[in-house]
């Protein structure tokens, strides 16, 4: 019976040109992206896999990590390096990437969704600096919105699938100020200049270098940004979207952090970034989040966190 139900599993999620977190254990995630099946290390994942059969055949790439550090792609199947998948009402560009990723965080979903349902008025009023914006989802939330953005990432590479990306969505990438700089340098340049925002999305690494070779230490340079977001929203951000991957920054941590810099009175919401799994389980990507949002903007049934 657990065999035929995994055969229906399979056909399913092989005509769904989406994203599907198929299975995990034994510190790996097996994925569906679009029309490939693919395998990549999970080290949270360290319990036994729920449904085994799925993981033995039709497997187009593995990713293999290295002792040394990085790793590799092991391909059974040719692969194209990027291309087109949809997750609800997101099209996005995957790219299958030499350090393991595949061009977007998937747990990300349900922020890009909450930033759709933001009870907003005026959203022309409503400038958004989103920094270590990667490859732009939540740009491409944001500007279906209505807000005016600016993304600012220190991957040329990034920033230019991030239009893509904007393409992909018939949203026109001239609506966005698209900027690859140093987030630290660019911020306080903002502040010289005089420039005002009203919404923060932030997903800084635990540690990262700018395009002039600039570092980026999370505990060491967290503090500093916030006190300077605080200053270009004069102290009062309709909301703010913050979320890690490093294991010191839970989120209790988390909201702390943006209530010492927060004083205005809002809801604060913080958890982990799961997401469900086929089998129905969930998995634990190593993501944390604190969200802020001023109370009139929150919309009724929010879900960003599932728990069992």
């Amino acid at each position: 019976m657990l065999r035929e139900t995994n055969k229906n599993i399979n056909k399913n999620i092989k005509g769904n040109n989406s994203y599907h977190l198929i299975d995990s254990g034994d510190r790996l995630k097996l994925e569906q992206v679009g029309p490939y099946k693919i395998i990549r290390p999970a080290p949270e994942a360290c319990y036994p896999k729920t449904l085994p059969d799925l993981w033995e055949k039709e497997i187009d790439a593995i990713y293999v990590r290295s002792d040394e550090g990085g790793g590799h792609w092991e391909y059974q199947n040719l692969i194209p390096q990027q291309f087109p998948i949809s997750i609800q009402d997101f099209n996005i560009y995957a790219k299958i990437t030499s350090f393991g990723h595949i061009g977007f965080f998937p747990e990300h979903l349900n922020l890009w969704n909450l930033l759709l349902n933001l009870q907003i008025k005026n959203v022309d009023a409503v400038h958004v600096l989103n920094l270590f914006a990667y490859t732009g989802l939540s740009t491409v939330a944001c500007v279906k919105k209505g807000f005016q953005v600016c993304h600012v990432d220190s991957s040329k590479g990034m920033v230019e699938l991030a239009k893509m990306n904007m393409k992909l969505n018939n949203l026109n990438e001239n609506s966005v100020r698209w900027m690859v700089e140093d987030v630290k340098k660019f911020v306080s340049r903002e502040i010289k200049r005089g420039k005002t925002y009203n919404g923060f999305i932030l997903d800084p690494p635990s540690f990262g270098r700018g395009p002039k070779n600039e570092v980026w230490k999370l505990g060491q340079h967290i503090s500093g940004l916030l006190d300077d977001l605080m200053m270009l929203c004069k102290g009062s951000p309709l909301f703010i979207f913050l979320t890690c991957y490093s294991s010191d920054f839970t989120p209790m941590i988390l909201e702390r952090i943006l209530r010492t810099y927060i004083k205005k009175d809002g809801i604060f919401l913080s958890g982990e970034l799961t997401i469900k799994e086929v089998s129905g389980h969930l998995f634990s990507s190593g993501g944390t989040c604190c969200v802020y949002i001023q109370k009139e903007a929150l919309p009724e049934n929010v879900l960003i966190f599932q728990h069992y």
